[in-house]
């Protein structure tokens, strides 16, 4: 495993100067995007297409040099808002962003499924996430019918095209929020959906986050970490159902944190564990996305709590093969002796 940064905490440097950053800090890996809700810092998609090859080769270089690997372009958007122009930008922007992919030898993208209107003619968004009455059940099915699955399945298709796996994060407010609506759009669409599974979109729903990921086993092909503090005194009082904004972190019930700030370091051992169990040996990208500590800060104590637990090298050779046994009927024979 390795550890990475996304670029949006890099934004305050200069191109350079964040990937040289993120490399004495102790980063070894960079997720970065240049479409939706990324800006365009660390990769301009017009740009590098524009260029061709040699343009797409010197910012692979710039990585490079700084000992950093692209782990995935994120795709973070809106791809579903009852707005055809967003629609379309978004739609044009992810093609060529699939392009760059391709031309970059880059393939995943972590990216959100989108959040459609509830009937046709509507102008907002609608997240229903009560369906006991009969008449939400059926904008939550006409929304996967009519909106999610159409616009994945061509979509999903040009992503495939260009060799690029489709990594959705579990978000609140998106119609992909939990492990089983994403495995519902991977059996709807196909292999190209998989997952970017980020732990603390599980804890503010009350979702455990390790049998999250027995569930999904290897669609998970990206990691997202932070953690989320869960503020009792107000969840007593609110439930996981809070709409308080990120500018009074104070009256919600929870907030994102950094990790080992929300949940102790055994969890997040049997968490790294779990996913060594279903063969994830990837990138965990961290995101610092806390309303009330400075982004450097929460980099730099991040790594310190990450590193003597992330798995960062391959299992290698089983201990009884180091140790000359054979493994035999449950019981070692020692190779060596006389």
């Amino acid at each position: 495993m390795k550890l990475g940064v996304i670029s949006q905490n890099l934004m305050q440097f200069k191109f350079e100067e964040g990937l040289k950053f993120a490399q004495e800090l102790g980063f070894q890996a960079v997720e970065t995007g240049g479409i939706g809700l990324w800006g365009n810092e660390y990769c301009n998609v017009e740009k590098l297409l524009a260029g061709g090859k040699g343009e797409i080769q010197r910012w692979l270089d710039l990585f490079t040099k700084y000992g950093l690997e692209i782990s995935a372009l994120g795709g973070h958007g809106s791809p579903l808002l009852p707005d055809k122009n967003v629609k379309e930008k978004y739609s044009k922007q992810f093609r060529d962003q699939c392009k760059l992919a391709e031309m970059a030898g880059i393939d995943k993208m972590t990216l959100l499924a989108g959040l459609p209107e509830g009937a046709e003619g509507d102008t907002a968004p609608n997240w229903v996430t009560f369906a006991e009455w009969p008449f939400l059940r059926d904008t939550l099915e006409w929304q996967w019918e009519n909106r999610l699955i159409p616009y994945w399945r061509e979509h999903g298709k040009i992503a495939a095209d260009h060799g690029v796996t489709l990594c959705f994060e579990m978000h609140g407010g998106d119609m992909i929020h939990n492990p089983v609506t994403l495995m519902r759009l991977h059996e709807e669409i196909g292999p190209v959906v998989a997952c970017n599974f980020d732990i603390a979109h599980m804890w503010y729903q009350g979702i455990d986050p390790i049998e999250a990921v027995r569930y999904l086993g290897p669609l998970i092909q990206h990691v997202h970490v932070k953690d989320t503090l869960i503020h009792e005194h107000n969840l007593r009082l609110k439930g996981f159902m809070d709409s308080g904004t990120p500018e009074r972190p104070d009256e919600r019930s929870w907030t994102y944190t950094l990790a080992g700030w929300g949940h102790d370091a055994t969890l997040w051992k049997e968490f790294v564990t779990t996913l060594r169990l279903i063969g994830y040996d990837h990138v965990l990208s961290v995101e610092m996305e806390s309303e009330y500590i400075d982004v450097q800060e929460g980099l730099e104590k991040s790594l310190e709590f990450l590193k003597p637990i992330v798995l960062l090298k391959s299992p290698g050779k089983k201990w009884w093969d180091i140790a000359g046994m054979e493994r035999a009927g449950g019981l070692g024979e020692n190779r060596n002796k006389e």
